[in-house]
Formats: C-alpha cells, sequence, structure tokens
C-alpha cells in the first residue's frame, strides 16, 4: 500500500486533511464492491450506488490536489477518466437495477471490473 504522491507545491498537511479523508472513503467503497457477487440480491443497484458515492468523492477532490502518482511507479490516471468509468459503471448497471431482468454474468464483470479499476489507485 503505497502514499500517492502529490505535486510537490503544496503543503503536505494541507493536502493529507483534504484528501485522507478521501482516500479513505475510496478505498472501503473499493472494499465494499470487490465483495458483490452476480447473483446476489440487488447486484446492480448495490454497484450504481458504490459508484455514485464515488464519483461525489472524485469530485470533491481538489483538482490541484490530484496526485500524480498511485502507487511506487503507476501513473495515476486523469480524475475525468476516473469519473468516465464510473458513469459507465451507471449505465451498464441501469437496465437491471429494478431487477425484473436477469443480468447477464458478462455485463456484472463488465461493471464490476470497470468500477474496481476507478478504486483500486485508492488501496
Amino acid at each position: 500500500m503505497g502514499q500517492m504522491n502529490t505535486p510537490e507545491e503544496h503543503n503536505p498537511a494541507q493536502v493529507a486533511q483534504v484528501t485522507l479523508p478521501l482516500t479513505r472513503e475510496l478505498r472501503t467503497l473499493y472494499r465494499s464492491a470487490r465483495h458483490i457477487q452476480h447473483n446476489a440480491p440487488y447486484a446492480a443497484a448495490r454497484l450504481a450506488r458504490i459508484a455514485d458515492q464515488a464519483e461525489y468523492f472524485l469530485q470533491q477532490w481538489p483538482d490541484e490536489q490530484w496526485p500524480t502518482v498511485s502507487q511506487p511507479d503507476w501513473p495515476m490516471p486523469a480524475k475525468k477518466a476516473l469519473i468516465a468509468w464510473l458513469e459507465a459503471v451507471k449505465l451498464e448497471t441501469e437496465p437491471y437495477i429494478a431487477g425484473n431482468i436477469i443480468w447477464p454474468y458478462a455485463s456484472w464483470r463488465q461493471a464490476t471490473t470497470t468500477l474496481l479499476a476507478a478504486l483500486v489507485p485508492f488501496t
């Protein structure tokens, strides 16, 4: 579990005060999403809700404090890219939220993989 690097012009204490709680919340969402199985009750709704919450936390992250690296030698995707991935998850899950349509495994896998990819930089 590496530390995220941010541009050097920011005071590390200020950056941590704002970003640490957001990082914790995103990490918690990642852990929750990992355990949602294809056949779990309300799986689509749960993944969509996690994507929605993650989008909120990413939007709260100040642009000037966005990290450049998430793990040693791993470039951090742009915030806009991660938000776009979360939007894709919400679109993928939308037809299955009502629960009256069977959610195909491939669609669940796509939504889960995309959601986890958007959250993994914060683990």
